[in-house]
């Protein structure tokens, strides 16, 4: 927080502290000094949905906070931010080892790849792996001090039916939104859809089928633009050697006088 936050700070904490009180607090300016100092590490819009989640919490919210109370509450926050473990998030990023394949991973995970890659390049997998889970707790914990949203996105490998696949899943994790599935390649995104929406709930297999339809609908509607094309150079081919095969046997058009 920065000191311009100090007032709305300490309305917070009144209000707070003199409902969870039942009213019996009394508000003090050194004790509102020494709440911010605590928190001030925080962003204004951090603390006010901790001391938020602090009063809908059903064991704590019986009692006056303390700072370590709210604290608490944005370490919450942070943990359940939807970045992965270093576990999974390594079990996940070493598929980029396949060029064929496509690799939806945090910001986190691309950097902390980087330079897993100097490792694995040596041949020592081990070594890699150690890199990886260092570099990304780092990444992460630096991350989440400065309150920095996960940040999903896909490296695609050459694969495209692995591609929509994965693709496909993010999306029902929710880790890419609907709009990635635009891109999945043709003729086989219907069946790779369809398989991706498998156990997704009820709103999600929506969106999917809805993008699928809108993915095929126009290859059914009618011959493509580039098949029309392609029959018009045809055409125009075959007139040209009609025309070529008039001269040479000198059976010309007669022009009328």
């Amino acid at each position: 927080m920065r000191n311009a936050d100090f007032d709305e700070f300490c309305g917070l904490l009144d209000a707070v502290c003199s409902l969870l009180s039942r009213g019996s607090y009394t508000p003090s300016a050194a004790n509102s000094a020494l709440w911010f100092r605590a928190l001030q590490a925080h962003p204004i819009e951090v603390v006010r949905s901790a001391f938020d989640a602090h009063v809908k919490d059903p064991q704590r919210g019986r009692f006056v906070p303390t700072p370590a109370d709210v604290i608490s509450q944005i370490e919450g926050f942070t943990e359940a931010d939807g970045r992965p473990g270093q576990e999974e998030a390594w079990a996940l990023s070493v598929l980029a080892r396949d060029e064929a394949e496509t690799v939806v991973w945090t910001a986190e995970m691309a950097a902390a790849w980087n330079v897993a890659t100097n490792v694995m390049d040596l041949g020592d997998e081990v070594g890699s792996r150690m890199a990886f889970k260092e570099s990304y707790a780092r990444l992460v914990d630096e991350a989440r001090r400065q309150h920095m949203p996960v940040s999903w996105s896909a490296s695609l490998g050459h694969d495209t039916a692995r591609r929509a696949v994965a693709i496909g899943t993010a999306v029902t994790l929710g880790r890419l939104p609907a709009s990635d599935l635009l891109g999945l390649p043709a003729p086989r995104e219907g069946l790779l859809l369809e398989s991706a929406t498998s156990g997704a709930p009820e709103h999600i297999r929506q969106q999917l089928c809805e993008l699928r339809e809108r993915l095929t609908v126009p290859r059914n509607a009618g011959p493509s633009l580039d098949a029309l094309e392609k029959a018009a150079t045809a055409s125009r081919k075959h007139a040209a050697a009609e025309m070529a095969r008039a001269y040479a046997v000198g059976d010309l058009p007669k022009v009328a006088a």
